[in-house]
C-alpha cells in the first residue's frame, strides 16, 4: 500500500497540477494499492486574510501565509491523522504544504519545482517579508533532505533544486509528464489559419502580447483567427477575429471534444507566457501536431525544439510574436515538416507509457 497524500480532489484533471496529480496516481495504481490522504486543504485564517490584504493595500511587505506555521502545522496533523500505518512508504503530490510532516516512513515526493522557484516564477519576491520566504525555504530544503527520493517534471526545475537548497544529487530525478488527453490517430489539421491560446491566467500567461500580435498579423492575414480558451480579460475581448471558448473542462464530455477540435484545428498554440515552469498544454498541443510559440525561458526548451517542433522567443514582444505566427502561414513546406516533428516528438518523449515507466521506477527501490 502507498499513501498517496495531496491538497486535490483525486479525480479533477482540468489544471496542469491536477493533471499531474491524477497521472501519478493512475501510474503507482499499476504497482500497489493507493490509499489516497486528501485534499488536505485547510482554509486561511480570516484573520491572516485581513492582516495580508491590509499590508498589501499599504504596500508594505508581508508574510506568505498560505504557508504560515500555523496552517502547516494543522496540515501535519490531518496527514498524520489520515496515513494508513499499513503504507510501504507515503507519496507527496507538491513539496511545500507537507513540510512540517513528520512521515515515520519512508516518503518521496514529487513537483515541478520549489518554493523558491515558486515565488520568483509567479510573484514578486520583495514583496514579502524575507525572514518569512527564508523560513519557508529551509523548511523546505530541510524536508527534501530527508526524503528517499524527489521527483521533477524537468530538468530546469531539478537542476535549481540541486543548487539552491544542496540536495544529494543521487537523490533528484527527473520524471517528465504527459498530456491529459488522448492523442488522435493521425494529424486532423485542415490548413485553417486559427491559432489558440488556452490559459488559466490571462495576463500571466501573455494573452494581452498574443491579442497585440494578432491584431499585427492581421494587416497582412486579414483572415487569420484566434481562438481563447480558459481565462480572458475581465472586459472581454472585442476584436475581430477572435473567438472566446471560455473554460473547457476535461471532465466534461462536450467541453473535452470542443477542447480537442481547438488543438486539432490551430495553426499554432502562441504561449507567450510570463510564468511558468512546464505548461502541459505544450505536451497536449504537440500530440495533434501543432507547433508551439513560446519564450526560450524555464523548462520551455526541454519541450519545445527550437526550429523544429515550434519557435522559442528570446523576446516577448507582441512584434517577435506576430513575426513567429507570420512565418507559421509563409513557410507551408517548413511548417509541415514542423507539424510532422512536433508529433513524433510528443509521443516519443511526453507519452503516457514513457511516463508511467519513469515515475514507477523513481519509487521502484521502495516496493520490494
Amino acid at each position: 500500500m502507498i499513501n498517496f497524500v495531496s491538497n486535490l480532489p483525486c479525480d479533477l484533471r482540468s489544471g496542469g497540477f491536477s493533471a499531474m496529480n491524477a497521472a501519478a496516481q493512475e501510474a503507482l495504481r499499476k504497482l500497489a494499492t493507493i490509499h489516497y490522504v486528501g485534499p488536505i486543504n485547510p482554509p486561511i485564517t480570516l484573520r491572516q486574510k485581513i492582516a495580508s490584504k491590509l499590508l498589501r493595500t499599504l504596500g508594505s511587505q508581508r508574510d506568505f501565509v498560505a504557508f504560515s506555521n500555523k496552517r502547516l502545522e494543522t496540515i501535519a496533523e490531518e496527514v498524520d491523522l489520515r496515513c494508513s500505518p499499513e503504507a510501504r512508504f507515503d507519496f507527496f503530490h507538491g513539496f511545500t504544504p507537507w513540510i512540517l510532516t513528520k512521515p515515520p516512513r519512508p516518503y518521496v515526493a514529487w513537483s515541478d519545482c520549489t518554493f523558491r522557484d515558486y515565488i520568483d516564477v509567479y510573484h514578486r519576491r520583495q514583496v514579502f517579508q524575507p525572514a518569512d520566504l527564508e523560513r519557508i525555504e529551509q523548511r523546505e530544503a530541510n524536508w527534501l533532505r530527508d526524503a528517499q527520493c524527489i521527483g521533477f517534471s524537468n530538468a530546469w526545475g531539478a537542476q535549481r533544486a540541486v543548487n539552491h537548497y544542496q540536495l544529494d544529487v543521487s537523490r533528484v530525478h527527473v520524471v517528465g509528464n504527459f498530456g491529459e488527453i488522448e492523442m488522435p490517430a493521425r494529424d486532423q489539421y485542415n490548413g485553417a489559419k486559427q491559432f489558440a491560446f488556452v490559459s488559466t491566467d490571462f495576463d500571466a500567461k501573455g494573452g494581452p502580447i498574443v491579442v497585440s500580435a494578432l491584431r499585427k498579423l492581421r494587416q497582412r492575414h486579414e483572415d487569420a483567427s484566434l481562438v481563447i480558451v480558459g481565462a480572458q480579460p475581465t472586459n472581454g475581448v472585442s476584436q475581430p477575429g477572435i473567438t472566446v471558448a471560455g473554460y473547457l473542462r476535461k471532465e466534461v464530455p462536450d467541453e473535452y471534444a470542443l477542447f480537442r477540435r481547438v488543438l486539432a484545428g490551430a495553426r499554432a498554440l502562441v504561449h507567450p507566457t510570463k510564468s511558468d515552469i512546464s505548461p502541459l498544454i505544450v505536451i497536449e498541443a504537440g500530440y495533434f501536431g501543432c507547433p508551439v510559440i513560446a519564450p526560450n525561458r524555464f523548462a520551455l526548451p526541454e519541450m519545445v525544439e527550437h526550429g523544429a517542433s515550434g519557435v522559442l522567443l528570446d523576446g516577448l514582444s507582441a512584434t517577435a510574436v506576430a513575426d513567429a505566427m507570420l512565418w507559421m502561414l509563409e513557410n507551408e513546406s517548413s511548417y509541415q515538416e514542423m507539424r510532422r516533428h512536433a508529433r513524433t516528438r510528443a509521443a516519443n518523449l511526453f507519452s503516457k507509457a514513457t511516463f508511467e515507466s519513469k515515475i514507477q521506477a523513481l519509487v521502484a527501490p521502495l516496493i520490494v
